[in-house]
């Protein structure tokens, strides 16, 4: 019987059916949307790490002896160590059963085989894609769970569409249950008649919903594909499981169900005598809000207006929190983006535009021999290049050696704080030296001032700090670090697992200018440059830490850099090397910031569309209901323009609410973050994104007025003597 009851009432409500299984396939296409491709963007960041960095789990620097590696192969979570050979040396590679254990399991290894914890690593980006986080860090990386956190978010705005489909259609048929009921038919029997009802409409709607998601899924990895494709960008490759069909069908069944459960069981909670009248007709609300700014600003119309959403605020909550969440997760991502590229514009592009145009990473050669090869490369498109090496070294300062300056801030401690360490009263000073090729270390040392041929024995100490006291990173300041003692050697070592390796170089002049290079050097370090003939001379017993030589090129125009580079590829053909365009890297950010801003648009416009998705379901399934509201209005004579005039203040009320949200949030924002970055508002303002906001808040509206228009338009044909009778509300 239920079952011919129920195909009977399908077959002649199918506006009410449709609405419901278009909601069912909203969400099954959006759940499975956000599953595949918050799934496929964890399997590209493991993929992408476990490449470029290995798929090891901990390891040590250093050689082990067989036994030590035997000890460590005989903790029972062990899996495998792995020894490997490096350019920087030895290296164990440490791989786990149970991953979670590794920062309880590590320090028992290191302890069993004597070994100090600085020479242990773990492999941080690699574990947190697991969730596993070292239990130190105070700020673990949580990147995944905000992936959970908007799916969970996502799938219960979802669950609240069909939660309002559902309620609406329930609330059509009242008067049918309660005459059901009133001759027998029980509450449980009419809820199981309801979710038969849910499953038999939805089914069909989810198995299709899970396929369109999985569609744009495909879709938004092919796109990004395509954005990257120009840039020799690395290929995401889709990946689908049979796992992530199982969860989004659950997630869906699961949706579609308890929204009709919780629809059913609000049913069951009403009385015979309420449920055979229809319901009320509006929200039981004991103390109505008096609305004085909105009845002086728009009259009786903007008071009824205001009042009606009050009444029915319950019902129209989805909507007011999709859309706000939409609108101000957009501004918000916007204003972010804004702000990352006036940030990126002074601290990188506009930084070292005039700095580099052409970086050529070379592996295994040597410094002097790339000189030649340059001559070759277009020499008369190049305004200048400098061919280097990196070494990292440290060194000891003692207080006596600091300069003035420095002392007068409070001392090093007072400045570098915990980027240094202190061993009794002398500190351990990071020292970057950069070796340059013969010629462009010449070429230097002309711009600064310095007398070469001093320099055959010695090195060049660039003699600044970083006052961070009275500047930010914004705009830095610097002060002499150490006293200027010409002649006087600076000892230098390295650290590794035997010995610390000691040299002592003469420092023969004193400079505060960086060579012309695009490198990001350690704010609090004392930074030497040599040529390669003193570095060979001198240092034989220390090592380079990265064995690449670098070429930066700076080209007279950018309209020759192309030429140059088909040069510079031309001359290094045969040779393993890597080249970074600036101008191309320049165009490849422009991309990606599109690419994320078309990607968050479209998270975006999936809140957008389940707030709308709601003011359609309420505007439209509660029409019934409003026909006596209005049906009594204009019996008391207010005219069809005065029903006109409170719909658009409905409209302008439900669309604007987000918005006047939205502002103080995001200004908030902005303040904040523009602060914390040292950005001055005056240039935010000048790039501020007010054209896709009012293209987003117009969107907005208009979807809000079009599902009024529709409403409105079956109002005003009400007939007023019909509308008041009660036993025509169902």
């Amino acid at each position: 019987m239920w079952k011919e009851y129920s195909i009977s009432y399908l077959k002649k409500n199918k506006i009410t059916s449709i609405s419901i299984m278009i909601a069912a396939l909203i969400s099954a296409m959006f759940l499975s949307l956000i599953t595949t491709l918050f799934y496929n963007i964890w399997v590209d960041n493991i993929n992408r790490i476990i490449k470029e960095e290995g798929d090891w789990q901990a390891k040590i620097t250093g050689s082990l002896s067989e036994k030590e590696r035997e000890s460590i192969q005989g903790v029972a979570n062990v899996e495998a160590v792995v020894i490997s050979q490096t350019e920087a040396g030895m290296e164990t590679l440490v791989y786990f059963y149970e991953m979670r254990s590794i920062y309880e399991d590590m320090p028992e290894i290191i302890k069993l085989i004597g070994v100090d914890e600085e020479y242990v690593q773990y492999h941080n980006m690699l574990l947190s894609q697991y969730f596993i986080f070292d239990p130190e860090d105070e700020r673990p990386p949580m990147l995944l769970a905000f992936y959970v956190f908007v799916m969970a978010v996502a799938g219960i705005s979802l669950m609240l569409v069909i939660r309002n489909a559902f309620l609406i259609s329930m609330q059509s048929r009242l008067h049918q249950f309660g005459i059901l009921q009133s001759i027998g038919a029980t509450p449980r029997q009419i809820r199981i008649c309801l979710l038969q009802e849910a499953l038999g409409l939805c089914l069909l709607p989810i198995f299709t919903g899970i396929a369109g998601g999985v569609s744009l899924c495909y879709g938004v990895i092919q796109l990004a594909n395509e954005i990257t494709a120009d840039y020799h960008g690395e290929k995401a490759v889709f990946s689908y499981q049979m796992e992530l069909f199982i969860i989004a069908f659950l997630a869906s069944i699961f949706t579609v169900l308890y929204s009709a459960w919780i629809s059913a069981r609000k049913f069951s909670k009403m009385s015979l005598l309420e449920i055979i009248r229809g319901g009320e007709e509006q929200e039981d609300v004991r103390k109505l809000k008096k609305f004085r700014f909105i009845s002086f600003c728009f009259g009786i119309e903007g008071e009824l207006a205001r009042k009606s959403l009050y009444v029915r605020r319950k019902a129209l909550r989805t909507a007011t929190l999709s859309l706000t969440l939409s609108y101000l997760a957009f501004s918000v991502f916007l204003c972010f983006m804004t702000l990352s590229g006036i940030s990126t514009k002074y601290t990188y592009f506009e930084r070292y535009k005039d700095v580099w145009d052409i970086m050529v990473t070379v592996k295994d050669q040597k410094i002097n021999d790339m000189e030649a090869l340059l001559d070759e490369a277009a020499i008369d498109k190049i305004e200048s290049y400098y061919i280097y090496q990196k070494v990292l070294t440290y060194t000891w300062l003692t207080e006596d050696m600091l300069s003035d300056e420095l002392k007068a801030l409070g001392g090093f401690l007072a400045v570098a704080g915990t980027d240094v360490s202190m061993e009794a009263d002398r500190y351990q000073v990071t020292v970057p030296i950069i070796i340059m090729e013969d010629r462009s270390f010449q070429n230097y040392c002309e711009r600064i001032g310095v007398n070469v041929s001093a320099l055959n024995q010695g090195m060049v100490c660039v003699n600044r700090i970083w006052d961070n006291i009275h500047s930010n990173f914004r705009g830095k300041q610097y002060i002499p670090f150490i006293k200027e003692r010409v002649n006087k050697a600076l000892p230098l070592f390295q650290t590794n697992n035997e010995r610390k390796v000691m040299t002592e170089i003469p420092v023969l002049a004193y400079t505060n200018q960086l060579p012309e290079l695009r490198e990001e050097l350690a704010n609090y370090a004392l930074v030497q440059i040599m040529s390669a003939s003193t570095w060979q001379g001198m240092a034989t017993n220390m090592r380079v830490e990265e064995p690449e030589t670098y070429i930066n090129v700076q080209t007279a125009a950018d309209k020759d850099n192309n030429s140059v580079l088909a040069e510079v590829v031309r001359v290094l053909g045969g040779k393993d090397y890597e080249i970074e365009n600036r101008l191309e890297q320049e165009q490849f950010n422009t991309e990606i910031k599109k690419g994320y801003t078309l990607i968050v648009g479209g998270l975006c416009g999936l809140l957008a569309i389940i707030g709308l998705a709601n003011v359609f379901t309420n505007t439209l399934g509660y029409i019934y209901q409003r026909k006596r509201e209005f049906a009594r209005y204009l019996s008391i004579g207010l005219t069809p323009q005065g029903i006109k005039k409170i719909l658009g203040m409905e409209v302008l009320i439900i669309g604007g609410r987000p918005i006047v949200f939205t502002i103080p949030l995001t200004i908030v924002f902005v303040v904040f973050a523009a602060s914390a970055s040292y950005i001055d508002l005056a240039e935010f303002l000048k790039n501020m994104p007010i054209v896709p906001l009012i293209i987003f808040a117009c969107i907005i509206f208009g979807s809000v007025a079009l599902a009024y228009y529709v409403g409105g338009r079956r109002l005003l044909r009400v007939n007023i003597i019909e509308a008041l009778k009660n036993d025509t509300l169902s």
